[in-house]
């Protein structure tokens, strides 16, 4: 059923979506692992919430995990999820600082490739001002784009997900 939803929300918003399937258990680890302890996770297109459960099995006790999914039908899903660390806001990323004030690490399950522009642009403002951003693509040809917003990234190849993955760890120096 859940398949079923997904590729349904797909075929009705495939920039918003993204992809026709959800990222498949590995890659969820893989990109939970990168929060690196952060006490504050925000998560940007958190889908049905396969990277969002792995991100709270990793959240200390006392953090907080915010998903901001544009998506209704993947909100009454992420709702479902019964854990106190967990808020979710029915609302675009891009409209994310008026609902937290800091940006510890976000994690983004967002299509930035198929998005406008100015939209990428808006989002990876938004996330350059994170201790840590952590990006899920299907190709790596945004790495200097990213690059042009923080000062380390590096990639990470996930073979065994539908599609292959890449996710894009970055920072910036603290200096």
């Amino acid at each position: 059923m859940r398949a079923t939803r997904f590729i349904y929300e797909f075929l009705k918003h495939p920039i918003e979506v993204g992809t026709v399937t959800r990222s498949q258990k590995l890659l969820a680890r893989s990109m939970a692992q990168e929060i690196d302890g952060s006490p504050h996770v925000i998560e940007f297109g958190a889908g049905m919430g396969s990277v969002t459960t792995q991100i709270l099995k990793r959240l200390p006790q006392d953090g907080r995990l915010t998903c901001f999914e544009i998506n209704p039908t993947f909100c009454k899903h992420l709702l479902r999820i019964n854990d106190h660390r967990l808020k979710v806001i029915n609302d675009d990323a891009k409209n994310c600082e008026k609902y937290v004030d800091s940006l510890d690490c976000v994690v983004s399950g967002l299509p930035l490739a198929l998005f406008s522009r100015s939209r990428r642009e808006k989002i990876l403002g938004i996330s350059s001002k994170s201790k840590r951003f952590i990006q899920l693509q299907y190709s790596s040809l945004l790495k200097k784009t990213m690059e042009s917003y923080f000062s380390d990234v590096s990639i990470k190849f996930v073979l065994l997900n539908l599609p292959p993955a890449f996710i894009h760890v970055c920072s910036n120096s603290t200096g």
